[in-house]
């Protein structure tokens, strides 16, 4: 079935020239996209079509494909052009387990350094996932939960002071939605009770109790992890 075409937003009115904006909005847009399921593994991502997709020129495609490139959304095939990256079981292994190293970092310096605001932060950021609905009526990952869920991590890891671990961390984040648009089913979520988890980790991260937040956040991390790897198998051997 064809894809309806996107439009870009505005391009922000910034020091950058056009063609450097107009790159960052459709960076922006593909990554939406690959994190979404909607541009799928292994796809060829032509420009001539995402040009007409994406309502821009070849040029802003182009450098956001080699920004998707770096991160390694996509990957570049020699001269063959760019492809979506695999949904590999040993890559989502080593994302795990890199994120769950750095929540042991990140997560007691940011109960150390964190002041009230923060705490503010993390409960308004817990407070408008609770109240967003996982799947959206057509039984499918509700994206604005996805992004409430993001939101609600990144503000637990908010105050740590590096900034250079938090990019590193939502970068892993990112590659991590992919998979969890898998683990995001009504069959498999229905074995666990998140919304509790959630509720754990806030009640953790209050109290200021640093061994137990790191434990219930990787935990988290890594069931998330198993489900997606289950769903993946699935969809394998069917």
């Amino acid at each position: 079935m064809p894809r309806k075409p996107r439009t870009l937003p505005a391009p922000a009115r910034t020091s950058a020239t056009g063609a450097e904006t107009l790159a960052s909005a459709a960076y922006r847009a593909i990554k939406e996209d690959i994190i979404g399921g909607v541009l799928v593994p292994r796809e060829w991502l032509r420009i001539d079509a995402l040009r007409e997709r994406y309502g821009t020129g070849a040029s802003p495609i182009r450098e956001a494909l080699n920004r998707l490139s770096a991160e390694g959304l996509v990957l570049q095939q020699d001269q063959r052009g760019f492809v979506v990256a695999e949904l590999d079981q040993t890559d989502l292994a080593e994302v795990i387990f890199t994120r769950c190293s750095l929540n042991e970092i990140m997560l007691p310096a940011a109960l150390s350094k964190g002041d009230v605001a923060w705490e503010e932060r993390v409960v308004l950021a817990h407070y408008h996932l609770a109240k967003t609905p996982p799947f959206r009526s057509d039984g499918r990952p509700n994206p604005d939960y996805l992004a409430r869920h993001r939101e609600f991590h990144m503000a637990m890891l908010a105050a740590c002071g590096s900034r250079w671990l938090l990019d590193v961390s939502a970068k892993l984040f990112d590659w991590t939605q992919r998979y969890q648009n898998l683990a995001m089913r009504h069959d498999l979520v229905a074995t666990r009770d998140v919304a509790r988890e959630h509720d754990d980790l806030v009640e953790a991260i209050l109290a200021r109790d640093a061994r137990r937040a790191i434990d219930l956040l990787n935990a988290h991390v890594r069931e998330t992890g198993r489900l997606a790897i289950a769903s993946r198998q699935e969809v394998k051997d069917g």
